[in-house]
């Protein structure tokens, strides 16, 4: 059996089925910026928080120069006091970083009377954590015999715990 096909008509296209075609409409285009108030509110709070949040960032990163700087010179002293033969010097400047930083970022007239266990006692109460025995046994070494009579370790723990508490303690001004 052969399908039956409708007979071709002129102007109806194929079959009847051209007649009822309509041409599609393309829908409006939305605008690009916001129509209400509201949007515009909160487009307008959107900008004033992410200016204020890069605002904070910089005004951070200006305020803690000075932990980047004493954290610079630090690590350079370390590197020399490593060096073969160990540069003596270099671990006796380890106490004037850790005052400088604490000058930078404390009240003076807190900061510069203090010595021996008053100094050791202040970086463990600015650091949240425990300045360390061995740490605390070498800066107090060097600042009354010299940094000859600091042990390896002793300077190494020094150069770690000074490193810690110029990167963690909680600045004042």
């Amino acid at each position: 059996m052969t399908p039956l096909v409708p007979p071709y008509r002129r102007g109806g296209g194929f079959g009847s089925l051209g007649v009822r075609f309509r041409e599609v409409l393309e829908p409006h285009v939305p605008p690009l910026r916001p129509e209400t108030l509201g949007a515009w509110l909160t487009l307008g709070l959107l900008a004033a928080a992410v200016a204020a949040g890069v605002a904070w960032l910089v005004w951070r990163a200006l305020r803690r120069r000075y932990r980047r700087a004493a954290e610079r010179e630090l690590l350079a002293l370390r590197a020399r006091f490593q060096a073969e033969p160990p540069a003596l010097d270099a671990l006796e400047a380890v106490p004037a970083v850790i005052k400088r930083c604490a000058l930078s970022s404390f009240a003076r007239a807190r900061v510069a009377p203090l010595s021996g266990e008053r100094w050791i006692a202040f970086l463990s109460a600015t650091s949240g954590e425990p300045f360390g025995e061995a740490a605390s046994r070498a800066l107090s070494t060097i600042t009354t015999r010299g940094a000859a009579a600091v042990s390896a370790a002793d300077a190494t723990s020094l150069f770690l715990s000074a490193r810690a508490w110029i990167r963690r303690h909680r600045a004042e001004l």
